[in-house]
C-alpha cells in the first residue's frame, strides 16, 4: 500500500473518536412520549409515561393500554407497537391499530409486592429445602393501588387525551398478571380486555383460584363482555438448559424445587381451560404457550403477542 494513503487511512482511525468525543451527546427519548411524577390521594407517588400515536384522534378516541412495570415494559411495549402500527401501511398489514399506552412505575424502589397482590389470609410460606421460609414480602395493597388506577389515573389521562373508553386493556406480567387476574375476577366491567403474562397463580398458597371460583359463580345470568389473554413460556416449571448447567447443586437444586412447586405452566394452562368454558357468559380467552421460554425470555413474545387483542383494528 502507497505510504502516503497508509498515513491518511491512520490519522482518519485516531482524529475519528476525538472528533466524536468533541460532539453533544443527549438521552435518547422515545418519540411521542412523556414522562412524569404524579402524587396519589394516599401520599404514594408513581411515575407515568404515557406514549401517544402521531396524528389526530379518531372520532371516538384512542384505545389504551395501562402497562404495570411500567420502568421495564413501558419501552418494550411502545417500540413494539410503533413498529406494527405506527405508519398506516404497518397497522394495515399488522391488523393493529394505533393506541395510546400508559406505563406505571415508580419513582424510587419498586412497590409491586405491595400493590399488586391481593389482600388475603396468609398461607403456607414457602421454604428452602432446608425448611426455612422465604423471607416475608410486603403484600396485599392490590386494591388500594387499583382506586387509584380507576380514581385517579384513568380520569387523568381521559382529561389530557382522547380515550375510548369502550376499548381499554390492563396488562401485566408476572405479579403484574396476578393483579390483572385479581381485576377481573373482582371488577370484570373496569377494563374490556385483560393481559396476564405469566401470572404468579402460584402466589399465597394459589389464593387468585379463591377469587376465580366466586367469579366464575357470580356469572350466572350475567352477560360479561370481556377477553382475557393468557401467556407462559414452557421452561417456568422446569431448568432451563442454562440452568441445569449451573455449576453450583445447591443453587440449582434450590431454583429446581422453586420452579416445580409453582407450576407456572400448569396453573396457567388449567385456569385457561376452565376460563374457556365460561365463553357463553362472555369472557372470551386466548392461551399461549411459547416453546423454549423462561419466566424473562417470554416477556417480549408474550407482549407482542397481546397487541393484535389490545389494539385491534376499529370495529373489533
Amino acid at each position: 500500500m502507497n505510504f502516503r494513503i497508509l498515513a491518511a487511512a491512520c490519522s482518519i482511525a485516531i482524529a475519528g473518536p476525538l472528533h466524536a468525543a468533541d460532539e453533544k451527546v443527549t438521552p435518547y427519548q422515545l418519540p411521542g412520549t412523556s414522562d412524569r411524577i404524579i402524587k396519589s390521594a394516599s401520599g404514594a407517588e408513581y411515575r407515568i409515561m404515557v406514549s401517544v400515536p402521531e396524528g389526530k384522534a379518531p372520532a371516538g378516541g384512542h384505545p389504551v393500554t395501562y402497562l404495570l412495570d411500567g420502568d421495564d415494559l413501558f419501552p418494550l411495549v411502545t417500540s413494539l407497537l410503533r413498529l406494527q402500527a405506527g405508519t398506516g401501511k404497518a397497522a394495515k398489514h399488522n391488523g393493529i391499530t394505533p393506541g395510546i399506552v400508559v406505563g406505571i412505575g415508580y419513582p424510587d424502589a419498586s412497590r409491586r409486592d405491595l400493590d399488586y397482590t391481593p389482600q388475603s389470609p396468609a398461607g403456607p410460606p414457602e421454604t428452602y429445602r432446608d425448611g426455612r421460609p422465604y423471607p416475608a414480602r410486603p403484600g396485599g395493597g392490590a386494591d388500594g393501588f387499583f382506586k387509584f388506577i380507576q380514581e385517579e389515573l384513568k380520569p387523568l389521562i381521559e382529561k389530557e387525551h382522547s380515550i375510548d373508553t369502550s376499548r381499554q386493556t390492563l396488562m401485566g406480567n408476572g405479579y403484574g398478571g396476578l393483579f390483572a387476574l385479581h381485576v377481573l375476577f373482582t371488577s370484570p366491567a373496569s377494563f374490556q380486555t385483560y393481559v396476564a403474562a405469566s401470572p404468579s397463580v402460584w402466589w399465597n398458597n394459589g389464593y387468585i383460584l379463591t377469587e376465580e371460583n366466586a367469579f366464575t359463580k357470580s356469572l350466572s345470568g350475567k352477560d360479561l363482555s370481556a377477553k382475557l389473554v393468557l401467556t407462559v413460556g414452557d421452561m417456568e416449571q422446569s431448568l432451563s438448559r442454562v440452568e441445569i448447567s449451573w455449576p453450583d447443586a445447591d443453587e440449582r437444586e434450590e431454583h429446581r424445587l422453586k420452579v416445580t412447586r409453582r407450576r407456572m405452566v400448569d396453573n396457567v394452562r388449567e385456569m385457561a381451560w376452565r376460563l374457556e368454558a365460561l365463553a357463553p357468559e362472555g369472557l372470551e380467552t386466548d392461551f399461549r404457550v411459547f416453546p423454549g421460554e423462561s419466566h424473562k425470555s417470554v416477556i417480549p413474545l408474550s407482549l407482542n403477542h397481546a397487541l393484535p387483542h389490545i389494539f385491534p383494528p376499529s370495529g373489533k
